[in-house]
């Protein structure tokens, strides 16, 4: 392969527009230890994230521990997500996780998928009371306009009368539960997996008698 192939191929990644499906799980911050500083009840423990091309293919995945500042990871979490103070204890805090994260993603044009808008605040909150808006690559990540809530147009393009869970969505769709329900990574990935599947077949239907009945 030549150079000025090589080159091409570079840029044409890096032009073309990619999606970052993530999910985020948190601990919880005993009221006790909430303060001016941080007053909200969740902290992140992990990131996890797909990274789609144009054609909603996956290219790359990442699982990132969150080392809480404030929160604490009780016996509750540590079985809805299977996750334990042990893997946090050493994992980076969330400026060094975040800087990671967006070396990943590197000079790539994208958008932020979510199941539902609370990462979206729950990373807001933590930036703002850690005190990491003014970088600028933060900034651009955390820009509204970057994020997509597949909850809300799962609603919209199925005509729902209500949002529904990542669970109900993957049975809607007849899709097998891949991994661990509430591991990060692995709900990225089932997340990822209905995009891909909803975006690339615009004649496709749930299973709507599973709404019906719920």
């Amino acid at each position: 392969m030549n150079s000025f192939l090589i080159l091409f191929l570079v840029f044409k990644e890096v032009d073309e527009m990619h999606y970052l499906v993530i999910d985020l799980e948190m601990c919880m911050v005993p009221a006790r230890t909430r303060s001016r500083n941080y007053r909200y009840s969740n902290e992140i423990i992990q990131m996890g994230a797909v990274l789609l091309d144009e054609e909603y293919e996956t290219i790359a995945t990442l699982r990132q521990y969150i080392h809480p500042e404030y929160g604490v990871i009780d016996d509750s979490i540590a079985k809805l997500t299977g996750i334990t103070n042990h893997q946090v204890k050493n994992a980076p805090l969330l400026k060094e996780g975040l800087t990671h994260f967006l070396d990943w993603i590197g000079d790539r044009e994208y958008k932020v998928i979510a199941w539902s808008n609370s990462d979206f605040h729950q990373f807001l909150h933590e930036i703002k009371s850690k005190k990491l808006m003014g970088d600028e690559r933060i900034d651009s990540f955390m820009a509204p306009d970057r994020w997509i809530d597949y909850q809300a147009v799962f609603k919209e393009r199925f005509d729902l009368a209500h949002i529904i869970s990542l669970k109900e969505a993957l049975i809607c769709c007849d899709l097998e539960t891949e991994g661990r329900l509430h591991d990060g990574l692995d709900d990225a990935i089932n997340t990822a997996r209905i995009v891909s599947l909803l975006e690339n077949d615009p004649e496709f239907d749930i299973i709507r008698g599973y709404i019906d009945d719920n």
